[in-house]
C-alpha cells in the first residue's frame, strides 16, 4: 500500500521538471518577444511623426515664399483704396493694382460683390463668403478662376467711419505648390497641403479636409500619430504658417507606416513558431526518453518478481539469483544517474536554443562543436568572404560611374610602377609555377600613379588567373608621345567575337558556371572605367591557343629628366600622421565606442558627438578646432554627416577636412559627399582603410583657439 503512491511519484516527477521547463521557456520567450514587438511599434509611430512634422516644415516653407510677395501686393492696393476709395480706382489704385496681377488674378469688388476690376473671381463658398466678418484682415479662402483651383487672398476695404466698401482679390494657382506636393504624392492615399486654421484644404492632394486642428500659435507646429483623415487612421505634421492664417498639414495612413511593423510582426510569428516546434520537439524527444527509462523500471519490478519466485522454488541457484540481483542493481543504478544526467542536460540544451534564436545567427556559429557543423559554419564564412568582396567591387565600379574620383595627374616613373606591381604579383605567379618578368623603361609619364598601378593590378590578376602554364611578360615601347604599357600572357587566348565582351560587368569566358573564386568578371571592366577616366587608351589582341596582350597607351611626360618623383602606389603604406583632435559624429554607441578606442590607441585625441547640432556645439566648447571630422552619412536630427561637415566650416570660418562614412552606395551619396569636400568610405571599412584615409588628410595641426575673454 505503500510502495504504489512512492513508484507513481518517482514516474511522475522527471515528466512534471521537463514539462515545466518547457512551459516557463515558452512564456518567456512570448512575453519578451511581445515587449519587442510593442517598442517597434511606438518606434515606428514615432519616426513617422517625426517625418511628417519635418515634411510639413518643408511645405510650409515653400508655401511662405509663394504667398509673401502676393501679399504685400494686395496689401498695397487695399491700402490705396482705403485712403481715396473706390474713387482713387481711376488714378492712384489701378497702377497698384496692374502690378499686383503679375503675381496672379487681383479682381476688386464692391460691396455689392459685383466685379468693379479684374476677372471673375468664384470663391467655394459664395461670395457672401468675401464679406464675412468686420474686421480688414488678410483671410485665405479656396475658389476657382478660369475654371482653375486657387488659392484666394482676401482683404476687406473698409471706409474711414469702418463701413464695408469692398472686397480686393488676389488668386494664386493651386499649382504653384504642386513642385512640392507632387513630392507627396506616391499614389497611396497621402495627404498634404495648406489648409484653413478650421481644417478646410486650400491647395494640396488626398482629401478635402483634415479634420478640426489643434490651436497653434504662429510658426508652431504639432504632431499626431492618432489622427483621423476621412474615417481612416493617420500620422499626421502640422505647422502653422507666421504671416498667413493657414497651416500645412502631411498626413500619411497608419496602415502604410505601420506596414513595415507588420511585416516584422509576421516574421516575428514565424520565427517564434519554429522556435516553439523546435523546443516541443526536443520536449518530445526527452518525454520518449523518460518513458524508455519507466519501461524499464518496470522490467526490473517484474525481474524481481520472478526472482522471488525463484528463491522460493529454486534455493539451489539462489547465489547466481543473487548475482543477477546485483548486476540488476548496478544497471538500475546507471540508469539512474543516466537520467540525473539526462535531465541537467535537458535543462541546459533546451535553455541553449531558445537563447541562440535571440541572439544574431553568428553567436550561434560559434557555440558550434561538432565538426560537420564546425564545417557548414566555415562555408558560410567562406560565403561571406566572397559576397564581401562582390560588395568591394561593386562600391568601386558604383565609385568610378559616379563620376566623383579626381585623378591626380603629375609625372610618374614608369619603372617605379612596374616594380610594385611584380612586388605584389610575384608570389601568386610563383604558386602557379608562372615565370613572370618584368621589363623596366626608363622613361616619365604623365597620369595618376595610384590608378595606373591599380590598372596593371588587374591585368596582371586577369593574366595569371588565365594561364595555366608558360608565363607572364611586363614590358614597355614607345610610341611617338605616347608609351604603350604591355601586359603578355600565354593563356588559352580570347576569339575574336569576344574581344569586346571581356569588358563589360560580370563577363566571364570559360566560367559558366559563376565559380566565385575565378573572380568576378569586374577587373576588365574596372581597367575601362579607369583609363577613361584618365584618357588613356585600352587595347587588347589575342590569338585563340597562343596567348593574349593587354595594352595602356600614357602619354609620356614633356621632360624626362626628373628622377625624384614621388610615386603613390598601391601596395604602399603612408607614414601615420601626427597627433590630431579627430570629431567623431556617430549616433550608435557601440560604433562610436569603437572609433573611440581605435583612434585613441593610434595617439589621437578624440571629441565625441552624437548628432549634428551636439557636433557643433562641441567644436565650440572644443580647445582647438578639430583637424578632422569623422561622421556617419545617416544622423538623427535635422542634419546629415555631410551637412554637419559644412556647417562646421561655416562656424569655423574655414575648412575642415571630412570623411564621411555610409552603407549606401547609391552614386547620390557619393556626389554629395564630393560636393561637401568630404572623403567617402563605405562600410565595412577596415582600420588599415580608416588610417591611410586619415594620412591622405595631411598633418596640419590647428592653433589652439584663444578663451572668449581674451577675444573680448
Amino acid at each position: 500500500m505503500i510502495r504504489l503512491p512512492v513508484n507513481a511519484l518517482l514516474n511522475f516527477h522527471p515528466k512534471a521538471i521537463l514539462a515545466a521547463i518547457v512551459l516557463v521557456m515558452t512564456l518567456l520567450g512570448g512575453v519578451a518577444w511581445g515587449g519587442l514587438s510593442l517598442v517597434d511599434y511606438v518606434s515606428t509611430l514615432d519616426r513617422a511623426e517625426r517625418g511628417t512634422r519635418q515634411a510639413a516644415a518643408f511645405l510650409e516653407g515653400h508655401a511662405d515664399a509663394v504667398l509673401d510677395g502676393g501679399a504685400a501686393a494686395l496689401a498695397r492696393v487695399a491700402d490705396r483704396l482705403e485712403e481715396g476709395g473706390f474713387a482713387s480706382l481711376a488714378d492712384r489704385a489701378l497702377g497698384e493694382a496692374l502690378a499686383a496681377s503679375r503675381f496672379g488674378a487681383l479682381s476688386i469688388l464692391d460691396a455689392g460683390g459685383r466685379t468693379v476690376f479684374g476677372p471673375s473671381i468664384h470663391p467655394d463658398g459664395g461670395t457672401a463668403s468675401l464679406f464675412q466678418g468686420a474686421d480688414g484682415a488678410l483671410e485665405l479662402l479656396h475658389g476657382q478662376v478660369d475654371g482653375l483651383d486657387s488659392i484666394l487672398m482676401v482683404r476687406r476695404i473698409l471706409g474711414r467711419e469702418g463701413i464695408l466698401e469692398g472686397a480686393v482679390l488676389l488668386a494664386l494657382p493651386s499649382s504653384s505648390l504642386h513642385t512640392v506636393l507632387d513630392v507627396f504624392s506616391d499614389g497611396r492615399h497621402n495627404v498634404a497641403g495648406l489648409f484653413r486654421l478650421d481644417g478646410t484644404r486650400l491647395a494640396g492632394i488626398g482629401g478635402a479636409g483634415i479634420g478640426p486642428l489643434p490651436t497653434l500659435g504662429p510658426g508652431e507646429e504639432a504632431g499626431e500619430s492618432d489622427w483621423t483623415v476621412g474615417g481612416e487612421g493617420a500620422v499626421i505634421g502640422l505647422k502653422r504658417m507666421r504671416d498667413f492664417p493657414a497651416v500645412a498639414a502631411v498626413a500619411l495612413p497608419r496602415g502604410i507606416v505601420l506596414e513595415p511593423w507588420s511585416n516584422r510582426l509576421q516574421h516575428g510569428f514565424t520565427m517564434v513558431g519554429v522556435s516553439v516546434l523546435a523546443l516541443f520537439g526536443l520536449a518530445a524527444l526527452g518525454w520518449a526518453s523518460l518513458r524508455r527509462e519507466a519501461a524499464a523500471r518496470d522490467a526490473l519490478r517484474d525481474a524481481n518478481a520472478r526472482l522471488e519466485q525463484r528463491v522460493e522454488e529454486r534455493t539451489a541457484d539462489l547465489r547466481s539469483l543473487n548475482q543477477k540481483l546485483v548486476r540488476a542493481l548496478a544497471e538500475k543504478e546507471r540508469a539512474n544517474q543516466a537520467k540525473a544526467r539526462f535531465l541537467s542536460a535537458a535543462n541546459h540544451d533546451l535553455r541553449q536554443p531558445f537563447q541562440a534564436l535571440r541572439l544574431f545567427h553568428h553567436l550561434l556559429m560559434e557555440r558550434l562543436k561538432e565538426p560537420r557543423e564546425r564545417s557548414i559554419a566555415e562555408k558560410m564564412g567562406e560565403a561571406l568572404d566572397s559576397g564581401e568582396k562582390l560588395l568591394h567591387a561593386l562600391l568601386e565600379v558604383a565609385t568610378l560611374d559616379a563620376g566623383v574620383v579626381r585623378p591626380n595627374i603629375a609625372d610618374v616613373p614608369v619603372a617605379t610602377v612596374l616594380d610594385s606591381v611584380a612586388a605584389e604579383f610575384r608570389g601568386l605567379a610563383a604558386d602557379k609555377a608562372l615565370d613572370l618578368r618584368v621589363r623596366g623603361f626608363p622613361a616619365m609619364v604623365r597620369t595618376d600613379a595610384t590608378l595606373l598601378t591599380r590598372m596593371l593590378g588587374d591585368l596582371m590578376r586577369n593574366a595569371i588567373a588565365y594561364t595555366p602554364s608558360g608565363g607572364v611578360v611586363v614590358g614597355c615601347r614607345r610610341r611617338g608621345q605616347w608609351l604603350r604599357i604591355e601586359v603578355w600572357d600565354t593563356g588559352s587566348g580570347i576569339a575574336a567575337e569576344h574581344l569586346d565582351a571581356i569588358f563589360e560587368d560580370f563577363v566571364q569566358l570559360g566560367n559558366p558556371e559563376r565559380d566565385r573564386r575565378r573572380g568576378l568578371g569586374l577587373g576588365l571592366p574596372k581597367v575601362r572605367r579607369k583609363a577613361a577616366l584618365l584618357g588613356h587608351a585600352v587595347e587588347v589582341r589575342s590569338r585563340p591557343g597562343h596567348g593574349s596582350v593587354f595594352s595602356i597607351m600614357v602619354p609620356l611626360a614633356a621632360s624626362e629628366s626628373r628622377t625624384d618623383a614621388v610615386v603613390p602606389v598601391a601596395a604602399g603604406r603612408a607614414e601615420d600622421a601626427d597627433t590630431r583632435l579627430i570629431l567623431i559624429v556617430e549616433d550608435d554607441p557601440v560604433q562610436s565606442a569603437g572609433m573611440q578606442l581605435l583612434l585613441e590607441s593610434w595617439g589621437h585625441d578624440v571629441l565625441m558627438a552624437a548628432d549634428g547640432p551636439a557636433a557643433l556645439a562641441a567644436l565650440r566648447a572644443a580647445p582647438r578646432c578639430p583637424d578632422v571630422i569623422l561622421s556617419d552619412f545617416r544622423l538623427p536630427g535635422p542634419l546629415t554627416g555631410a551637412e554637419t561637415v559644412t556647417r562646421a566650416a561655416e562656424q569655423e570660418g574655414r575648412a575642415i577636412p571630412g570623411i564621411i562614412l555610409t552603407g549606401d552606395t547609391a552614386p547620390e551619396r557619393i556626389r554629395e559627399a564630393v560636393a561637401a569636400g568630404c572623403r567617402l568610405l563605405h562600410k565595412p571599412v577596415t582600420p588599415d582603410v580608416l588610417r591611410d584615409a586619415l594620412n591622405a588628410l595631411g598633418t596640419e595641426r590647428q592653433p589652439v583657439r584663444h578663451s572668449r575673454s581674451s577675444a573680448a
